[in-house]
């Protein structure tokens, strides 16, 4: 394995480089410790959740997502080594002239986030900025850092509250986008529209408590 010392991005959580592993481009992603635990449990912490991240990743994979491959995991130096998707952040499709090809890119997300939800997997981070589209268009989801496995309706709907606002925030064609998405999710995911009808009553919740909150 040969790193090249190119740090890609820093958040919170991970620091992302990188690499080759044989003839293939990957990503190494490093979870950083917290200072304020013990370090003993935070390593404990680290391992867990890499290991859920690299196991999520997988099951969405072998199911037939749209994923990076898994290639290795080192559960002592906190690191999680996979494929490298070449393209761009969905994000930066919100600057493309061509509305038609934007639609569709929104409704291939759909579709794999429809597929996701189908088995089970919530992404817990589900935004533009962690789906990248490949030169033919297809369109990867990355970064399970947050990921579970679970059946409730609600966490299927916050997965789609998330998308929806962070695309509310950034677009003015949010509606139109958001609607080729929808499509895209029900069409592979009937069952899909419960998550869609929970969506709305969170939302409907947290307009209730902002309310209640301004006249106290």
């Amino acid at each position: 394995m040969i790193f090249n010392n190119n740090k890609i991005a820093k958040g919170a959580e991970a620091i992302i480089f990188s690499g080759k592993y044989l003839d293939y481009s990957i990503i190494i992603k490093h979870r950083l410790p917290k200072k304020y635990r013990i370090p003993e449990i935070d390593n404990i912490i680290r391992m867990q959740r890499l290991r859920a991240e690299a196991r999520i990743t997988a099951f969405a994979w072998k199911i037939g997502g749209q994923v990076p491959t898994i290639f290795a995991l080192d559960p002592f130096k906190n690191l999680l080594i996979m494929e490298k998707i070449d393209g761009k952040l969905l994000f930066k499709s919100l600057s493309f002239e061509d509305q038609t090809l934007k639609q569709n890119l929104f409704y291939k997300t759909g579709n794999q986030i429809g597929l996701l939800h189908q088995n089970e997997i919530i992404h817990g981070d589900l935004t533009v900025f962690n789906v990248i589209i490949t030169p033919s268009e297809k369109t990867f989801i990355i970064d399970f850092g947050l990921a579970q496995i679970s059946n409730e309706v609600e966490k299927k709907a916050e997965d789609l509250l998330t998308f929806r606002n962070t695309l509310k925030a950034i677009s003015k064609d949010y509606k139109k986008l958001f609607q080729s998405f929808r499509k895209g999710y029900l069409d592979i995911y009937r069952e899909g529209k419960n998550a869609l009808e929970h969506m709305k009553k969170i939302e409907s919740r947290a307009r209730y408590i902002a309310r209640e909150e301004r006249y106290e």
